[in-house]
């Protein structure tokens, strides 16, 4: 399997003028013709949900995302949700708890808040929300062969 795509913009090689053009076809095809993300978020989220979605859109209708990763924005604002909301609680009850024996054991809720964070980071990574998901968005690498000393001199 070859290495995940970057954009143009990104990337650091150097390409020629034609590499370069057929690069750019890549990402144009990757999002032309197809419906833009909605501004607004959808009715059903809670407010956290929400004001995450409100806080992410406008940057996120620069890349090359459209109608179709609407499922996994949802998801990502919802686990975004989920997540504030095990922080709060945690921050009222604590990490850890005492029992009657005088044993101290972690809140159950981090199991649920470590849930929510490889959830939230999973989603956030598929929608570029993360630097190395940008960086890796629709341009491929392509892999150098390796010259040997044959190559150069023959043999």
């Amino acid at each position: 399997m070859g290495r995940k795509m970057k954009l143009v913009a990104t990337t650091k090689s150097h390409l020629t003028k034609e590499e370069k053009i057929a690069r750019k076809k890549i990402e144009d095809k990757a999002s032309d013709g197809l419906e833009a993300l909605q501004i607004t978020p959808p009715k059903h989220f809670d407010a956290i949900a929400k004001a995450e979605y409100k806080r992410v859109i406008n940057d996120l209708r620069k890349l090359p995302l459209r109608n179709l990763d609407r499922a996994i924005l949802e998801t990502y604002c919802t686990w975004y949700a989920v997540y504030k909301e095990i922080s709060r609680g945690l921050q009222k009850e604590g990490y850890v708890y005492e029992t009657s024996s005088g044993k101290v054991l972690p809140n159950k809720m981090l199991y649920s808040l470590e849930r929510a964070t490889t959830n939230l980071t999973r989603a956030a990574s598929q929608l570029g929300l993360t630097v190395d998901s940008r960086m890796k968005l629709y341009v491929p690498q392509v892999e150098e062969k390796k010259t040997s000393i044959f190559d150069k001199f023959g043999g």
